[in-house]
């Protein structure tokens, strides 16, 4: 692999994480009444579809991913809750996770998409217990599942599945 190739995905992967990093921001907030009509809650995970991409693409072995992941949960807190350490961990976890599934699975959409439901399913665990550890979230596991997890799990499934060919040829051109 030629240098500037090497430095394209380097350069290319983590601005368009940081960049994705607001969008689920903006795009919450613009449409925030949407997706938080009573009884559901949608949260729009852009970043961790594209961190998903990262793996499923092994874009992990030409940077150190790990080290963006650290930083975008960082960020995550930072920005959104303010309270360190509850998106840092979610994200590193929910990405190990789909990283461990990679070994198992392949490269079919299909299998990403597992790969990516048990990313996906992982954080919003993750998110619930700490929220629920630190009293921010009062609701029911089952009010939780129905009406927080299956929504946001149907919203960002279909999205990466709708840009999975098309990352996937634009990581095959940044190589």
């Amino acid at each position: 692999m030629a240098f500037w190739q090497l430095t394209r995905i380097r350069v290319v992967y983590p601005v368009i994480l940081f960049f994705l990093l607001f969008v689920d921001g903006a795009v919450m907030s613009g449409m925030g009444a949407f997706f938080t009509a009573f009884p559901w809650h949608v949260l729009p995970l852009a970043t961790l579809i594209w961190l998903f991409y990262g793996v499923q693409f092994d874009v992990d072995k030409d940077m150190p991913f790990w080290i963006y992941v650290t930083a975008t949960g960082i960020l995550f807190d930072a920005y959104y809750t303010g309270i360190f350490g509850t998106y840092t961990v979610a994200f590193l976890i929910a990405t190990m996770v789909m990283k461990q599934a990679k070994n198992i699975l392949d490269e079919r959409l299909l299998s990403g998409l597992t790969m990516f439901l048990f990313g996906i399913l992982t954080f919003l665990v993750i998110t619930y217990f700490a929220g629920y550890i630190i009293g921010i979230a009062n609701v029911s596991i089952v009010t939780f599942l129905l009406f927080e997890v299956l929504p946001t799990v149907a919203l960002n499934a279909f999205f990466a599945v709708i840009g999975y060919f098309p990352v996937w040829s634009f990581f095959n051109f940044l190589r």
